[in-house]
């Protein structure tokens, strides 16, 4: 994706201050305004990400969320997930599916779709935001926010923590951070790397960067600008795509 932004250079000779007087819901209204703002309600998008296609649909407070691949057969997987419920179609069918897998497959359908409409989501009834101490990051001024979860609302994930930086000028979400507690749990930082307008909503691509296990996310602005972070992946959606 090309980046249709300029850098602005900001010179500062403090390091950190004190949590922005601004509320963290302020500051996530501020940041979902900038990242697309009304333009999420009524969008229609679709996009590859690795080797499966995806398309995503907000209309008039209903979404449906799908992904589109091929199994080792070469028969058409489609996974729908809406405000109904999940889904599994093959070759068209609709197929039974356990408990278990059912909570499995839209899990990993909301997740991608979930990072790809970050920030947007963080205006969920479930979240939980507190404001911490504003810090610089290659020269810039970020407010930075932490997010939990409620149980109730919250998703099988509600246990993850994130952290996410926003440009205090722009308010645009240039890094976020999260540890997670499935298969072994983990800390993950990304760094926004490209930058796409569609349909009026910005989407961003990410290097992936792993921190040690119990790493304190707040410590990770400091480790990443040492280059003591490892890359692990970089996370592209392709939006020039044929219509599916």
């Amino acid at each position: 994706m090309k980046n249709i932004f300029g850098v602005i250079l900001i010179a500062l000779s403090i390091h950190a201050c004190n949590p922005s007087e601004q509320s963290a819901d302020t500051i996530i209204q501020n940041a979902i305004d900038f990242h697309g703002g009304e333009a999420y309600e009524s969008l229609n998008v679709e996009f590859k990400f690795r080797d499966k296609f995806y398309k995503l649909r907000h209309v008039g407070g209903n979404f449906q969320y799908e992904r589109i691949f091929q199994d080792s057969t070469g028969r058409e997987i489609n996974d729908i997930l809406d405000n109904s419920g999940f889904k599994r179609l093959i070759e068209g069918e609709k197929v039974d599916l356990s408990p278990k897998d059912s909570a499995a497959y839209a899990n990993s359908v909301n997740s991608v779709h979930y990072f790809a409409l970050l920030p947007y989501n963080l205006k969920d009834e479930a979240v939980l935001a507190h404001n911490k101490e504003d810090v610089l990051i290659k020269g810039k001024p970020y407010k930075t926010i932490e997010v939990k979860f409620k149980q109730e609302g919250g998703g099988t994930d509600y246990e993850d923590v994130f952290m996410f930086w926003f440009n205090s000028e722009t308010y645009d979400m240039d890094y976020f951070a999260y540890s997670y507690q499935t298969e072994g749990g983990g800390i993950r930082f990304r760094e926004s790397i490209n930058k796409e307008q569609v349909e009026g909503v910005i989407f961003q691509d990410y290097n992936n960067f792993k921190a040690e296990k119990g790493t304190d996310l707040i410590e990770l602005p400091a480790l990443f600008e040492k280059g003591e972070l490892e890359l692990l992946s970089k996370i592209e959606l392709e939006f020039d795509i044929d219509a599916l």
